[in-house]
């Protein structure tokens, strides 16, 4: 570190910044929001926890915004976001911020329903049995029932409401979009 750091500020006239600088392996190091995992280019973990977090500050729980509203709103941020991220070479990750952003819109759909009879008359009423639409309003994580995953499945958020997706853009320095990548 000491001999890059003399170099760069004496050959190169440009200042280094110690808090910031490190010489490690490129697994440990994110630069702009990117990592090096096994020789690809990855998303950082810090910044899929950005990103999910910017999810969940768009999508409030409890707001009377409608939901095509809300989903405007996160179209306009993820379209820019996934963009620049677009440099990964694994679209899974990108999958995993779309696929957040529908599950917090399930929960924002069964929570606006004020009773439980509501929520089941809405749930028949997409195609759900009578059966599963009883259990879809459990102490559970609401979003993970089934019948709420039935009655409003990924294609009805991509085609019906025009959610953002580009995961599927097949960009020629792309893995498979069944490729995970394990960040450290």
């Amino acid at each position: 570190m000491g001999t890059v750091s003399q170099f760069i500020e004496g050959k190169l006239k440009l200042k280094v910044n110690r808090e910031k600088s490190q010489v490690a392996r490129a697994e440990k190091v994110k630069f702009l929001g990117f990592t090096v995992v096994n020789g690809t280019i990855a998303i950082a973990r810090k910044a899929l926890q950005t990103a999910m977090e910017k999810v969940k500050a768009l999508t409030p729980r409890g707001t009377e915004k409608r939901l095509d509203t809300t989903l405007e709103s996160i179209n306009l941020w993820y379209v820019g976001w996934a963009n620049y991220y677009s440099l990964s070479q694994y679209p899974a990750q990108l999958g995993k911020i779309e696929a957040h952003i529908r599950r917090r819109l399930r929960a924002r759909l069964v929570d606006q329903q004020k009773r439980r009879r509501f929520l089941y008359r809405k749930l028949i009423n997409r195609g759900v049995s009578p059966k599963a639409a009883a259990v879809a309003f459990t102490n559970r994580k609401r979003w993970k029932t089934m019948a709420v995953s039935r009655a409003y499945p990924n294609k009805w958020f991509i085609e019906v409401k025009g959610q953002a997706i580009r995961s599927d853009q097949k960009l020629a320095h792309w893995f498979d979009v069944n490729q995970w990548v394990y960040l450290a």
